[in-house]
């Protein structure tokens, strides 16, 4: 399953790795956007498979961010 970036903006933080278990609503990772903190969370339950960003990229509407094994 595709994570994709819900706005334009910038990757502030990521706080799961590949690997980590995540449960449907967890905070995978969080962006900003026009000065705002924007969580992106799990969509579904599985195991984090790829991260395809890190801290500091500039990324724009629906871009992959991650993918989650089910």
């Amino acid at each position: 399953m595709d994570v994709k970036s819900p706005a334009v903006g910038k990757v502030l933080r990521i706080t799961v790795e590949p690997g980590a278990q995540v449960a449907r609503g967890d905070e995978i990772m969080v962006i900003e956007s026009m000065k705002v903190e924007i969580p992106v969370k799990a969509p579904a339950p599985g195991r984090i498979k790829e991260i395809r960003v890190k801290p500091g990229d500039q990324i724009q509407r629906n871009n992959l961010l991650a993918t989650i094994e089910a």
